[in-house]
C-alpha cells in the first residue's frame, strides 16, 4: 500500500477529559487575556492540548506558552528534527494525545508514516481493556534498543529512496533523543558523538533536552487530565 493510501488513525480523540480548563464566564481577566494571547499565536490549533489545564494557573500557562513557542519555533533543528523529538518523546511517555497531535505536524514536515509507524509506543492506555480480553499488542515498548531495532532502519530508508532528511542529523538526534528517555541522561560516549555529529556546538543538545522536558511536561498534563487530541 503507497503512503499516499495509509491513514493514521488517532487513539486518543474519545477520551473523555477530566478537566479542560476554567470555563470562559468563570475566568479571572487575567486568564481571559492570555486566553487571548495564546489563541492570537495558536490561529491554528487554539487552545488544544495542555493549555486549557494551565489556564487554572495564569503563572504558570504564561510562561509555559513562551518556553513552548521557544522550542518549537526558535531552535536550530529542522520542524522535521523537532517532530522526530517530540513523537519519541510522546512514545515514552504513553501520550496518546500528544503522539497523535505531532502526527499531523510531523508529517507537514516530512516525516512519512512508514516511519511514524515505526517508533515505539508498546501497550496503549487505550488498548489496555484489549489487553484484558486477550488481544495480542503488536507494538514493541519504547527503549533504545527497539528505536535501534524498529525505527532507526525505516529512517534510514526513507531518507536514502527518498531524499527526505539527513542521515547525519537525524540518526543521531534520535538516538540520543532515545538514550536520554530511557535512561533520564546519556553516556560520555553519545553526548561526544551527537555533539561532533552535529556541528561541535553544545547548544543543539540544550536545545534537543529542552525540546524533551518540555514535551515531557505537555505529556504528563494531557496524560493526567485526559485530554483528547481534538480538546479545545
Amino acid at each position: 500500500m503507497s503512503e499516499e493510501n495509509k491513514q493514521y488513525i488517532p487513539t486518543s480523540a474519545t477520551f473523555q477529559p477530566r478537566y479542560t480548563g476554567p470555563s470562559l464566564e468563570n475566568m479571572t481577566p487575567e486568564q481571559t487575556a492570555l486566553r487571548k494571547s495564546i489563541l492570537e499565536s495558536r490561529p491554528r490549533t487554539g487552545l488544544s492540548g495542555p493549555f486549557g489545564p494551565w489556564l487554572a494557573v495564569p503563572s504558570i500557562a504564561g510562561p509555559s506558552q513562551q518556553l513552548g513557542r521557544t522550542v518549537r519555533y526558535e531552535t536550530s533543528l529542522s520542524m522535521r528534527e523537532s517532530e522526530l523529538v517530540i513523537l519519541l518523546t510522546g512514545a515514552k511517555f504513553k501520550s496518546e494525545a500528544e503522539f497523535d497531535i505531532h502526527v499531523g505536524e510531523a508529517t507537514r514536515a516530512g516525516i512519512g508514516l512508514d516511519v511514524i509507524n515505526k517508533i515505539p509506543r508498546g501497550l496503549l492506555l487505550s488498548q489496555e481493556r484489549g489487553k484484558k480480553e486477550g488481544v495480542d499488542n503488536l507494538n514493541v515498548e519504547f527503549s533504545l534498543e527497539n528505536v535501534k531495532k524498529h525505527l532507526i532502519p525505516q529512517l534510514e530508508k526513507e531518507i536514502s529512496t527518498e531524499g527526505k532528511g539527513d542521515l547525519q542529523r537525524d540518526i543521531p538526534i534520535v538516538l540520543f533523543t532515545a538514550e536520554l528517555l530511557e535512561t533520564n541522561t546519556v553516556s560520555d560516549e553519545s553526548y561526544t558523538t551527537t555533539k561532533q555529529m552535529l556541528g561541535g556546538d553544545d547548544s543543539i543538545l540544550v536545545e534537543i533536552v529542552a525540546i524533551v522536558g518540555y514535551y515531557a511536561y505537555v505529556a504528563y498534563t494531557l496524560n493526567v487530565f485526559r485530554i483528547a487530541s481534538s480538546s479545545s
